[in-house]
């Protein structure tokens, strides 16, 4: 199978060598000739395997405007990028392409759909580890899952999506896909709003009794607009999820702290602000949300 993945930071590298390490024609699509002369000069995708081999894969790239059809595309920017990053490549996808969107949040899949209704396209969310230590190339820093489900008409209707063979990805197709998206997006709106605020490691949500405090309201906040959508999470409470991942990762910096420290765009519009709409919807009272929304936007504004 032919695989391009638009979108080659840490995740989207990873994907590109299981994928040629499995034999796929793996093509990665990228914004500028600045990214294909980067990736040549690497000589290709540099991987950092867990157990700490180097080794770098020739993997082909392209800009978005080469003609040749896709047959297969996996996107995997931010989330806010996701409906420039489809638009970009729409008219190079065949008529029986299938669309994989890997990333953070809740709502562009949904645009996704609504603006492309002929296309099978499919959601998914990971629990993989990696980062970039330098442009392509990838440090793989924990195994997880990916999970990938449909989510139009389509690709309901459509043969399962084949994933095999795909390296050392664990990947699993599952019929409750909007639950798991809602699930994460649960725990992000718990956790990264407020790192991102108050400047801290994830560990300091549990171990500061004022914070731990404030992510406490957050979840609950987060469970009713959840249940006023038909969406209930998790067996415990959510509060009891995010200080367990909070503390599992406590050494660990948000990605939203990040984005905010480098000066990037953040995702809270695709976190916090699809669960402010959503409560709007639905006459959800959401005050906590909504302020962490309001703050988050004016900390992105002022950095």
């Amino acid at each position: 199978m032919h695989w391009h993945i638009l979108g080659a930071g840490a995740i989207g590298c990873t994907w590109a060598v299981q994928l040629f390490k499995s034999r796929h024609d793996v093509t990665l699509i990228l914004s500028s000739n600045e990214r294909l002369q980067q990736l040549s000069t690497n000589g290709g995708v540099t991987y950092q395997a867990t157990d700490g081999e180097i080794k770098t894969y020739k993997v082909n790239a392209e800009l978005a405007e080469k003609n040749t059809p896709i047959q297969n595309l996996v996107i995997c920017t931010k989330a806010y990028s996701t409906i420039n990053a489809l638009q970009s490549v729409a008219d190079r996808l065949s008529s029986d392409a299938n669309v994989i969107l890997l990333q953070n949040g809740l709502g562009p899949q949904q645009e996704a759909v609504t603006l492309f209704p002929e296309l099978s396209i499919w959601a998914a969310t990971t629990t993989d580890g990696a980062y970039l230590r330098s442009p392509f190339h990838v440090v793989r820093a924990g195994h997880g899952e990916t999970l990938i489900g449909a989510i139009s008409r389509k690709a309901l209707s459509n043969k399962p999506l084949s994933l095999s063979p795909s390296g050392d990805l664990t990947l699993s197709l599952i019929d409750d896909i909007e639950h798991k998206l809602w699930c994460k997006v649960a725990i992000n709106a718990a956790i990264n709003p407020l790192t991102a605020l108050n400047n801290c490691k994830n560990g300091m949500l549990v171990s500061d009794a004022t914070l731990a405090e404030k992510m406490q309201a957050v979840c609950r906040e987060v469970e009713t607009i959840a249940a006023s959508c038909g969406q209930p999470l998790f067996e415990k409470p959510l509060y009891d999820m995010a200080v367990s991942i909070a503390t599992l990762t406590a050494e660990n910096y948000s990605s939203m702290l990040q984005d905010i420290q480098k000066k990037r765009s953040t995702e809270i519009e695709q976190i916090t602000g699809f669960l402010c709409k959503q409560a709007e919807k639905t006459g959800t009272d959401a005050p906590q949300n909504r302020r962490l929304l309001q703050q988050v936007r004016q900390l992105s504004l002022i950095r």
